[in-house]
């Protein structure tokens, strides 16, 4: 028999449990990762991995099977999809579409014989389906013509301008340009595809052309751009945020460089974008100073943000929803202790909702957030300055412990400056069309085209949040701009502006290319 090994010293115990330790942190970082990855690779499928199931993964990239929500079997013969009380059928077309009533012809006089009695039938009812149909758009020329006035003198010639609503050097109507600017800019339809549409129906309109129409359209947009943005600024609250966007680099044939739109929104509504070649903070500092901007600007708490505009002027303001994200991410890759932070910054903004809710006032709103806002928040701040010491870094849970108190002072005055903010969430959803707009087009073709980017985003995002329709806007505000009174130029303000009751239509004659 061999002998018994010899027995662990003290020392090389206290080393192996020094060096299990260790494993059983880095076996909790590296679950954390790969759920983190899961989550990150299948989208909104990773719903399905409910954290803290059990659930065991044959391999990193096998699809998991969806959870199967338990309750009673639906009984036999049950219709599912369709909310209780709704008639059935398809839902009515809507009924401000104009209509147009076909009669179809009736049968053949032969066919309207019954064959038991040998007589003709009687008309017995009318039955009526209706069908949404299209027509689809129609290109065609209009000739202007005027009387040029000369003299035997030969002085200088007298005629009429040309309509408002034509811009001469391009050679086309304001309808087109609407149109080529709310597929481009609302519906985020590249160059190149719009001139492949057009071309289906005869129309040929190389897109350099539509650039071209763009150039002389933000020409004839800038006294609309500068009021927006001065209405932007005038309110004493704006939201600001940056979003990165790919532009071309002239330098470097095929090659991208990163350029930044910055977004400015107002708490009353307006929006205005700024073209910028970096996302360096100098770039919204200058901004604030040139307009001596006084009043509240709310950030999402990134670098150098916290300290810009005019000193003693501008009141920051932090964003408690991307405070929240690190939690959520961290809660979803299973780390428990995220769930409290959760609940406690959603109980934040639940008591916003219900002041908002049963409408107080801003001094009643003021004192609910005095009363149980500001001691919660206290309360998460207390947790995370107990609980980050023990907290692995490059770390979701981590990053939120982080950004919650380095983001203190930020984050306090949305609770206790009055009417404040929560959130920055007002000018994201504004930046939101342009970065899902990006997937098509990807990046901007030149430089110089990013301020009319930015400029012509503005004028159709405002629209969007108005709630009118951007190409009818700009259709009726190229004509109408030339000859507005400058002092009266806010009642051509999406916010202020509305349809003309009759508008021009293509004649049913025309001779131009459509079908």
């Amino acid at each position: 028999m061999s002998e018994p090994a010899a027995a662990l010293t003290a020392e090389e115990i206290e080393l192996l449990k020094k060096e299990n330790a260790e494993l059983r942190e880095l076996n909790h970082l590296l679950n954390l990762e790969v759920k983190a990855l899961r989550a990150e690779l299948w989208g909104p499928a990773s719903e399905r991995h409910v954290p803290g199931s059990g659930q065991k993964s044959e391999g990193f990239l096998v699809e998991p099977a969806p959870e199967v929500e338990a309750g009673p079997a639906r009984q036999e013969g049950a219709k599912s999809g369709r909310s209780p009380g709704l008639p059935k059928g398809p839902k009515p077309l809507d009924p401000g579409l104009p209509r147009e009533t076909i009669r179809v012809p009736d049968p053949e006089l032969k066919e309207l014989i019954c064959p038991e009695t040998g007589q003709l039938m009687q008309p017995g009812f009318l039955e009526r389906i209706e069908v949404l149909a299209r027509k689809p758009a129609v290109y065609y020329v209009k000739v202007f013509e005027r009387m040029v006035f000369t003299s035997p003198a030969k002085s200088a010639p007298v005629y009429s301008p040309w309509p408002s609503a034509v811009l001469p050097r391009a050679r086309m109507d304001a309808s087109v340009v609407g149109f080529l600017a709310a597929a481009h800019y609302a519906d985020h339809q590249p160059f190149y595809r719009i001139e492949k549409q057009l071309a289906r129906i005869g129309v040929d309109l190389p897109r350099n052309c539509q650039v071209s129409l763009m150039k002389q359209l933000d020409e004839r947009m800038q006294p609309m751009v500068r009021l927006l943005m001065e209405q932007v600024f005038a309110g004493g609250y704006v939201h600001l945020d940056p979003t990165p966007i790919g532009v071309a680099d002239p330098a470097r044939s095929g090659a991208l460089r990163e350029a930044t739109l910055w977004a400015y929104r107002s708490k009353l509504g307006p929006v205005w974008f700024q073209y910028q070649p970096s996302k360096s903070p100098k770039h919204p500092d200058l901004v604030l100073r040139a307009v001596d901007y006084r009043g509240i600007v709310q950030t999402d708490g990134a670098a150098g943000l916290g300290n810009i505009g005019p000193p003693g002027q501008v009141t920051a303001l932090g964003c408690l929803t991307h405070a929240r994200r690190p939690f959520f991410k961290a809660w979803k890759a299973g780390e428990r202790r995220a769930e409290r932070y959760l609940l406690g910054i959603n109980r934040l903004f639940r008591i916003d909702r219900l002041a908002k809710r049963f409408q107080l006032g801003a001094a009643q709103e003021q004192k609910l957030r005095d009363k149980h806002s500001a001691p919660l928040f206290a309360q998460l701040l207390a947790w995370a300055q107990a609980e980050i010491v023990g907290v692995p870094p490059k770390t979701e849970f981590y990053d939120g412990l982080h950004y919650l108190i380095a983001q203190r002072p930020w984050l306090e005055r949305c609770l206790s400056v009055p009417g404040a903010e929560l959130s920055n969430n007002a000018v994201e959803n504004a930046i939101r069309p342009l970065k899902l707009g990006a997937k098509n087009w990807l990046a901007i073709g030149n430089p110089s085209a990013g301020p009319r980017l930015a400029n012509l985003f503005t004028i159709v995002e405002n629209c969007r949040q108005a709630g009118i329709d951007p190409e009818a806007y700009l259709i009726d505000l190229i004509a109408r701009m030339p000859d507005h009174p400058a002092k009266d130029l806010a009642a051509l303000s999406p916010w202020n502006w509305r349809a003309p009751v009759a508008t021009t239509s293509a004649p049913e004659s025309s001779s131009g290319p459509g079908r």
